[in-house]
């Protein structure tokens, strides 16, 4: 497949601005609404209003990394249409992504499987996470990008020729 190749519209539309959007609510949520965040990844263990400073700047901290994901995949992935620029943009994510699932582990494993359960935290980090990593695979696998082979241009030769 040809680096020149054009990016799927649904590969462009989750990349470009559903996962940016994603990513900023999540800093958002993890600098302005501490408390909540905290109590949306685990009640149990959540401090409650009085967020402690480390926690708090460890949240900024992840909040400027949301942020930086949300800008550069914004505007990387808008400044080229090379698919090996793409595909190697996405494997990093990926690796991410398996990390992200990782992280959310001391829960428990029905975190995993038990969607029933899920609270508005478990959505983002646990089930959108499903959706990008599989819709990540499918796009290092090359599922919905144009076949250019050579019986494609010999077609485009024979419909050239007969007009």
């Amino acid at each position: 497949m040809p680096s020149s190749a054009a990016i799927p519209t649904p590969y462009r539309f989750v990349f470009l601005y559903l996962e940016p959007l994603s990513t900023l609510a999540g800093a958002v949520h993890a600098h302005y609404l501490q408390a909540r965040y905290l109590l949306w990844t685990h009640a149990a263990s959540a401090p409650g209003q009085s967020v402690p400073i480390a926690t708090s700047i460890v949240l900024t901290q992840l909040a400027n990394l949301y942020l930086l994901l949300c800008v550069n995949e914004a505007l990387v992935l808008r400044a080229t249409q090379d698919v090996k620029v793409w595909k190697t943009f996405m494997f990093g994510l990926l690796v991410a992504d398996f990390g992200h699932l990782y992280s959310v582990r001391p829960v428990g494993s029905w975190v995993y499987w038990q969607f029933w359960n899920w609270n508005p935290m478990d959505w983002g980090g646990v089930g959108f996470v499903y959706f990008l990593a599989a819709t990540r695979i499918l796009m290092l696998a090359g599922a919905g990008f144009r076949q250019e082979d050579g019986q494609e241009g010999r077609e485009e030769v024979r419909l050239k020729k007969s007009t």
